[in-house]
């Protein structure tokens, strides 16, 4: 798998005859389907390929491999945080030189989770969706977070009760979204900003600003061991619900059978495919359109440096070549290119739609290039250079107009909901 860390770091679709786990699924072109010059409408050429294959494929080999590389990235996070928190605590007036050697290995092993976990998130089904995706949720909340909840759980945290309220116990486990997962790891280990973040102190947070430097780090490193602890946790429920005989895994691979949700081949491959629309509508849209001003952002509707995704750790752009990465992945078949394997450009192939298919893979080499030559974070580059951003998302705009369109109407599938309607 290829991870980005820092170094040193519908169209409605029609659907013939569809089979059961193991064997071929035919299947037609989509509704935007061009009748003939005659007026008559042309019957689509009905083509053989093994849909579960490709699922059983994508699920097997390039899925729950990202998945369970998460779970192991999530434990040696959990060590590293654990490692730095233990010198910064035996620190004496200000952080030793082995406390800051150790911060810096654990801000690595967070940027190597985020890494792992930036691919998981192009592959967003099952278990991630289910319950309005609480458990993605909770290992990643954004583009929803709260900075100033994050600070007010680190005291929470330290003070073992929810703002001095002795009834009210702390638990991170029973916290909302916004106020633990990887984006408050990430606050608590690299802002720089030792005050709080809120407009307001409430009672909890009321001496925070006259704490020397060493203690506001120390009880940002204490949140930081929980709070690492916590996504470890949420990993292996990830592990526990896609994996064994009643995992979600096995729901898209036999359809059609007890205990499965999807009743054919193709429904479970329209559910993987709604997957690969988290390039349009998070890092089309999200990533990209809000920060730049296309879409309305903290600044009005100008350039905003500050609403990009990973700003402390300068790691926005990193997490666009994961997502990329992971969506090239899943398109090919494949985690390895060296390694073929059953993708969404073989089924392009079998539908006689090449054209369909170069056009994707282009799209990705080009984007990929595009993202390798830049050296300088997302936000620093909106500030100095933000043509250079804005054809970043002209170069992603390629590939979710080639998805949107001649993609699902190939391979007669759905868009998802998230991106009908969606033209701009």
């Amino acid at each position: 798998m290829i991870n980005y860390a820092k170094k040193g770091v519908v169209v409605a679709a029609t659907v013939l005859t569809l089979s059961g786990c193991g064997e071929s699924s035919s299947s037609s072109t989509g509704s935007d389907f061009q009748s003939s010059d005659s007026g008559q409408t042309t019957t689509p050429a009905v083509t053989e390929f093994d849909e579960a294959q490709l699922v059983a494929n994508l699920v097997d080999n390039v899925i729950t491999p990202t998945f369970v590389l998460f779970n192991q990235q999530a434990q040696t996070q959990t060590q590293a945080v654990a490692n730095y928190c233990q010198a910064e605590i035996q620190s004496v007036q200000e952080s030793s030189e082995e406390a800051i050697a150790l911060r810096a290995q654990a801000q690595q092993a967070w940027l190597d989770t985020m890494a792992g976990w930036q691919q998981a998130e192009m592959m967003q089904m099952g278990p991630l969706l289910d319950n309005a995706g609480q458990l993605r949720n909770q290992i990643y909340s954004w583009p929803t977070f709260s900075r100033c909840g994050i600070d007010q759980d680190v005291v929470y945290n330290q003070d073992g009760v929810i703002n001095q309220d002795q009834n009210r116990p702390y638990a991170i486990s029973e916290r909302t979204a916004t106020r633990r997962g990887l984006f408050a790891i990430g606050h608590v280990l690299f802002n720089e900003q030792l005050a709080h973040h809120c407009s307001v102190a409430n009672d909890a947070l009321a001496d925070w600003n006259n704490r020397t430097d060493l203690a506001r780090r120390q009880a940002r490193c204490e949140f930081a061991v929980v709070a690492s602890e916590d996504v470890l946790s949420s990993s292996a429920q990830l592990l526990q619900a896609w994996q064994g005989d009643s995992g979600f895994a096995n729901e898209l691979k036999n359809t059609g059978q007890s205990g499965s949700r999807f009743s054919t081949t193709h429904e479970a491959l329209n559910h993987i495919s709604d997957a690969l629309f988290y390039i349009d509508t998070i890092v089309k849209d999200k990533k990209l359109a809000e920060p730049i001003g296309i879409f309305s952002n903290s600044c009005g509707a100008s350039a905003c440096p500050e609403d990009v995704e990973s700003l402390d750790a300068k790691s926005s752009l990193d997490n666009i070549r994961n997502n990329l990465a992971a969506f090239e992945a899943l398109i090919m078949g494949n985690l390895d290119a060296e390694q073929a394997g059953t993708g969404f450009d073989d089924f392009l192939d079998a539908e006689q739609a090449q054209a369909t298919k170069t056009r994707l893979v282009e799209g990705i080499a080009a984007l990929k290039a595009t993202l390798n030559s830049i050296d300088s974070s997302l936000a620093d580059l909106l500030i100095d250079n933000e043509q250079q951003v804005r054809d970043v998302h002209g170069q992603v705009k390629v590939l979710t107009d080639e998805l949107k369109n001649d993609f699902i109407n190939e391979l007669a599938l759905e868009l998802p909901t998230t991106s009908a309607g969606d033209n701009d």
